[in-house]
């Protein structure tokens, strides 16, 4: 997957995902999530893309938080603030929702 391939969507993003073909992932809490039955799931890699390629294309991830190398927690709370690190090389911890049927 290339950087320009590579795309943020948030809640205000209204565009069409037609034709998109790569992972994206959206913040979620955990309190919206009372309806699902879910695993809270932690992965280790090098840069997001890393993280992403694991999913088949056109699937958003359900993240709760990514944390940088210099402890910068980043979720739905303070999503914009700046990273505060390289998020496509560092390596970063992504906290996500594994949904169960």
């Amino acid at each position: 997957m290339s950087i320009r391939n590579f795309k943020f969507f948030n809640e205000d993003d209204s565009s069409n995902l037609e034709g998109w073909d790569s992972a994206t992932w959206s913040y979620v809490r955990l309190e919206n999530l009372v309806d699902y039955n879910y695993d809270v799931m932690v992965d280790n890699s090098y840069g997001i893309r890393s993280f992403l390629n694991q999913f088949p294309n056109n699937f958003i991830v359900s993240i709760l938080s990514i944390t940088g190398p210099t402890g910068i927690v980043h979720d739905a709370d303070n999503f914009g603030m700046g990273w505060g690190f390289d998020i496509t090389r560092d390596l970063i911890r992504v906290e996500w929702v594994r949904y169960r049927p």
